[in-house]
């Protein structure tokens, strides 16, 4: 019989990409704010007791990103909390589940990274909950207005110069390589940590994402922006301590997708669906 999984965040970058790829191997319900309110406790326990998970994958966040969103920044962390409290609450109506953490944990002058340092410290004390902790995850349905490796893809696409904000070296992970891995922890529970650094192990700089585009396809010119903010840049937290533990891809059955592969998609993703550029960030 099909596992029964529940996604939340089914309309975000992660969830909708969860869905897509685990629908022809489960039995997917995804649920968005308007038809399951994280918030409400009562609502949240009444529903995982109807509705038998095996798996529930907890993709929503409230992230205040002050440029593109009406939320409020100061309720980031008592809404991150509130929403994987209500669900960890209820953790004996469900076999297991998986969440996103963060490189973000370490730098907890945030919000958004305390929230995430307290879910981990919660996590260790169930046995049923899984954190799987990005860096930054880039890919086909990501915001190109400001996330780096989709940004200067699509301005390759328009004929463009790519411009670099201050960003640090990273560690990206393709969309479709996390939708693998999640896949990985449903069907093998005994062989999966339940706290992992997901990412590549391959740590890149800006110039370095550059020089792989221009391996591929000409560059109209390259510009440095420095007026962006630490919310869209991540400046503070781009650090050399802002990536995982390489070996954590040399225990995966499969190989991830090379970042040349993942940018030479996007390339040809955003030639046949080229973005407004007004609407770029930097």
């Amino acid at each position: 019989m099909s596992k029964k999984i529940l996604i939340t965040g089914a309309n975000g970058f992660v969830g909708k990409n969860l869905k897509k790829f685990l629908s022809s191997r489960f039995n997917i319900v995804a649920c968005d704010k308007k038809k399951l309110d994280l918030l409400d406790r009562d609502k949240v326990g009444s529903f995982l007791k109807e509705e038998k998970f095996d798996v529930v994958i907890h993709t929503a966040t409230y992230d205040a990103a002050p440029q593109f969103s009406t939320n409020d920044p100061n309720k980031v962390l008592e809404y991150n909390l509130r929403m994987f409290d209500n669900l960890v609450r209820y953790n004996f109506y469900y076999d297991k589940m998986i969440y996103f953490g963060s490189g973000a944990e370490t730098r907890r002058e945030n919000p958004y990274g305390m929230s995430k340092y307290f879910m981990d410290q919660a996590a260790q004390n169930k046995n049923n909950i899984y954190n799987l902790r990005l860096y930054s995850v880039y890919g086909v349905g990501t915001d190109w207005r400001y996330r780096f490796i989709n940004n200067a893809c699509a301005k390759v696409a328009l004929n463009m110069p790519i411009t670099i904000p201050p960003l640090g070296e990273c560690d990206y992970l393709n969309i479709n390589d996390l939708c693998r891995i999640v896949e990985y922890y449903i069907t093998n529970p005994g062989e999966a940590d339940s706290s992992e650094d997901i990412c590549s192990g391959n740590v890149l700089s800006p110039n370095d994402i550059v020089e792989e585009i221009k391996s591929i396809v000409p560059v109209n010119d390259v510009l440095y922006y420095n007026k962006i903010t630490s919310t869209v840049s991540r400046a503070k937290s781009s650090k050399n301590a802002y990536f995982g533990n390489p070996e954590f891809v040399n225990s995966l059955p499969f190989k991830l997708t090379s970042v040349s592969d993942g940018i030479e998609e996007l390339i040809k993703f955003y030639g046949k669906n080229p973005p407004n550029p007004k609407e770029f960030v930097y």
